[in-house]
């Protein structure tokens, strides 16, 4: 198999959530930093657009959005699973809440404490992704927002009460969900004593810290297009087949996330199941391009 990349960059929540997946599973990865904001010339010839972080690259197969990856590190690295036997629609939606509610509740009290020290443009940038996302409705979002993350911090409290982990004995994409956004809050000065207070919380959040960085170097994306451009997509045959949306393989589509980002991903469907659609798509820069997305969060719409 061709190496794992992963574009991210150091303070994206939802990286760091794949980044904690890897050092648990100790798979040997690569790490490409993309820019904070757009434009990302060196990622786009690999996504057609799809700008969030982080992008998992494997060769010309390229997995948007941290539930598609984390289920593909899985197939790639069963063991130590990520996914408790009997479990996985509970991990689902307890990921679904810590990547939507939660974080949500997490981004605005810290990014106001630490706007001093942002990058100059950071919110205009992102609230052209999302009018909930500039500079006015996060300050006006902060106060609020504190009040639930701190609820929700008791939520996890009571839930780590006498287990290590989540959903019991071992780590999993559970935990690795939920521990982004309280790494984020955890920047706080403020929020890290709230953190320290909840004693189940805080050794669960250091259990964790303590897998480590993992077993990455460093790679250049321009290193990472070389790749893309030297392989052939990998991943785009087998598997179940789902229909939905009125679609088929063959469909020429585009691709949106549903809450924020208007960037489209345009390509034809080579594989559809109940729970990822892959497109094809071609591109100068790198050739032959497989994107592939999970179906749930994601507009799909025929061209």
């Amino acid at each position: 198999m061709a190496e794992l990349i992963l574009h991210n960059y150091p303070l994206s929540l939802f990286a760091e959530k794949i980044r904690r997946i890897l050092a648990y599973k100790k798979i040997t990865w690569r790490s490409v930093e993309q820019p904070m904001m757009a434009p990302k010339p060196e990622l786009t010839p690999l996504t057609g657009g799809y700008r969030r972080i982080p992008v998992l690259q494997i060769g010309a197969d390229i997995y948007c959005d941290t539930a598609c990856i984390a289920r593909r590190l899985e197939q790639i690295r069963p063991e130590p699973s990520c996914v408790p036997p009997g479990q996985a629609g509970l991990v689902e939606l307890i990921e679904d809440w810590a990547d939507h509610r939660l974080m949500s509740q997490a981004v605005p009290p810290v990014v106001v404490e630490m706007f001093a020290v942002l990058p100059p443009g950071i919110l205009a940038d992102r609230a052209a992704m999302s009018p909930a996302l500039s500079k006015d409705a996060i300050f006006q979002a902060a106060p609020h927002a504190l009040s639930q993350a701190l609820l929700s911090l008791d939520r996890l409290e009571r839930q780590l009460r006498g287990r290590p982990f989540l959903l019991g004995d071992a780590f999993s994409i559970a935990d690795a969900a939920c521990f982004h956004p309280v790494w984020f809050l955890n920047r706080s000065a403020r929020l890290s004593a709230a953190i320290e207070a909840r004693p189940a919380l805080a050794a669960w959040f250091a259990r964790i810290e303590a897998f480590g960085p993992g077993d990455v170097r460093a790679m250049t994306a321009a290193e990472a297009l070389a790749a893309a451009r030297a392989s052939e997509p990998a991943d785009v045959a087998g598997g179940e087949t789902a229909t939905g949306e009125g679609l088929s393989p063959g469909d020429a589509v585009t691709i949106t996330a549903d809450d924020y980002g208007p960037e489209e991903t345009r390509g034809v469907v080579v594989r559809l199941s109940a729970a990822e659609i892959t497109i094809r798509r071609s591109d100068p820069d790198v050739g032959e391009i497989a994107v592939h997305f999970p179906r749930a969060g994601y507009r799909i719409r025929k061209q």
